[in-house]
């Protein structure tokens, strides 16, 4: 794990070293589009904690689209996301942005979500995009997990 401040705001970031690939079959030739990103990081402004989950897929996402998170084949309910990092009240993406095309959403969670990621044994992400004027369903998952990262993450 990693903390650091965030300058700009004062805000104290606790995260993952590098998010947890997930990987997608596609007809792409490049390979940055056959991955997407999530991981977990928590803000702490003068003791005020908040735990978020961060996800960038290198996608055009449809009109109001969202990504879908599955735990072990099961939908995640994660609320409306925000965009940008000031959803989180930071002035910059907490994970290196894998590619400058990548849809960042960021999401509100709780401990009991975090503690489910740590004992994941199959992550997907579900999202529609734009592609070729029509809308696509595209799915990026990762398996042979549990992530050892994410139990640590959750077991602060």
């Amino acid at each position: 794990m990693v903390e650091k401040l965030d300058a700009e705001t004062g805000v104290t970031i606790t995260r993952l070293g590098h998010p947890v690939e997930l990987y997608r079959e596609t007809f792409l030739k490049d390979p940055a589009g056959r991955f997407a990103f999530l991981a977990p990081f928590e803000t702490n402004l003068m003791g005020q904690r908040d735990l978020f989950l961060w996800v960038a897929l290198p996608v055009e996402p449809a009109a109001d689209a969202t990504p879908v998170v599955e735990i072990n084949g099961a939908a995640v309910t994660l609320g409306t996301p925000g965009k940008t990092a000031d959803f989180a009240g930071l002035h910059k993406s907490p994970y290196k942005i894998p590619t400058p095309w990548s849809a960042m959403f960021y999401f509100k969670i709780d401990a009991d979500l975090v503690a489910r990621l740590g004992e994941a044994t199959k992550l997907t992400m579900r999202m529609q995009e734009n592609a070729n004027n029509a809308t696509v369903n595209t799915v990026f998952e990762t398996e042979a997990i549990p992530d050892a990262r994410l139990k640590d993450f959750a077991a602060r």
